[in-house]
């Protein structure tokens, strides 16, 4: 996995094992486990609470209440994003907030362009509609493709949410054509500026940075469960 810099250049992460990888990801358990972070992929799951934080720049998924709290750093333009949500760790942490383990947090920064302002808008939009999480997953599917065609436009993000059911309408598209959430855009670009962060995709676990050298937890779901359980433990 690569990580792009809110400089705008490519950095390699640390190397990762030849025999990881991220088709080999499984739950330790079977789907009967009574670990509420153990899930796996094939369970039957509600979908998760969407909401946004008090600080008016953080989009939560599940229990915002919950006491473990996950916070990624992402820009939607960016290749290594695209990696982790669709092939790495990301729809395991998706699962454990629908599960309840733990509230996933999104910091959505905008560094790389115009067409990451557009999505980052877009996605608040989606959030008041309730369909943040499908939105989200549809735009990394789906980044490729867009990058090739010249990046994210208001008129590509009406396209493709036509594929999600209940999105479009005259709420949400006034939004996206309109730039309706500028404020929002700008404000999270702004929290992930003055973060820690060097590059996205970036995750903290209860407000500590995973370091330069955690990459395996963006594609190793087992190293991530763990880390997540020692969490767990840690808040008693």
């Amino acid at each position: 996995m690569q990580v792009r810099s809110r400089r705008g250049f490519l950095v390699t992460a640390a190397a990762i094992t030849a025999s990881v990888t991220v088709a080999a990801c499984r739950s330790r358990n079977d789907a009967g486990s009574d670990d509420p972070l153990d899930v796996s992929a094939s369970a039957n799951l509600p979908a998760a609470r969407e909401s946004l934080a008090a600080d008016g720049t953080t989009i939560v998924l599940g229990d915002p209440g919950a006491p473990l709290a996950v916070r990624l750093y992402e820009d939607m333009s960016c290749p290594a994003c695209a990696e982790f949500e669709t092939e790495g760790t990301a729809p395991y942490l998706k699962r454990a907030a629908r599960n309840g383990a733990l509230q996933l947090q999104f910091t959505l920064g905008s560094f790389l362009g115009p067409g990451s302002k557009f999505a980052a808008n877009a996605l608040r939009a989606a959030l008041d509609q309730n369909k943040f999480a499908d939105y989200h997953d549809l735009l990394y599917r789906q980044q490729s493709a867009v990058r090739k065609s010249g990046g994210f436009t208001r008129d590509r993000l009406l396209a493709m949410a036509v594929m999600i059911p209940g999105l479009r309408g005259p709420e949400f598209d006034a939004a996206v054509l309109e730039t309706k959430h500028r404020d929002f855009v700008e404000a999270a670009d702004e929290v992930l500026r003055k973060s820690p962060v060097l590059g996205t995709p970036a995750m903290a676990i209860d407000g500590a940075f995973v370091p330069s050298d955690g990459h395996d937890l963006f594609n190793d779901r087992n190293r991530l469960y763990r880390r997540l359980e020692k969490a767990a433990r840690a808040k008693g």
